[in-house]
């Protein structure tokens, strides 16, 4: 049986576990564990100990970091922790960050929180059972969140 792990945080302003957790039970029928830490820098531990303590073949890494310089700076060192963990585990942890700058009020920030969570959910259901459609989206300019880039030519 496949499992799916989502790491999310309190920290964040919206629960973008439970968006990524209703986009991924639609889809799949997959096993999926939900665990929640406090913030973005407790998220690589607890993804590497849902793959190793829970045998999940996938797991998402949910978080807001905040606006500020020092969040920045958290948001690097974490990433750098979740892609560790990644290395170590030799799985993939897809990292779904939205930082809280990139919307300019409350109702854009909640519309691209939920929006990047239920995306890469996809995402996640299409490494797993569909990589062919994975290949087929390379260079596309895909986006998760906003509108897609579009692939630019020769």
């Amino acid at each position: 049986m496949t499992i799916i792990g989502i790491a999310d945080t309190t920290f964040a302003r919206f629960d973008m576990g439970a968006a990524a957790y209703d986009e991924l039970i639609q889809h799949t029928s997959a096993k999926i564990i939900r665990v929640t830490v406090p913030g973005i820098k407790d998220l690589p531990v607890a993804c590497k100990k849902l793959i190793e303590e829970n045998n999940c073949d996938i797991v998402m890494a949910l978080g807001m970091p905040g606006g500020k310089k020092q969040d920045k700076i958290c948001a690097h060192e974490a990433s750098q922790g979740i892609i560790t963990a990644q290395l170590m585990t030799n799985k993939h942890i897809i990292e779904v960050f939205v930082h809280e700058d990139e919307a300019n009020d409350e109702k854009t920030l909640a519309y691209l929180m939920n929006k990047r969570a239920r995306d890469h959910a996809k995402n996640v259901i299409d490494m797993l059972f569909n990589p062919e459609k994975m290949k087929n989206n390379a260079g596309t300019g895909k986006r998760e969140g906003f509108e897609d880039a579009g692939p630019v030519r020769l």
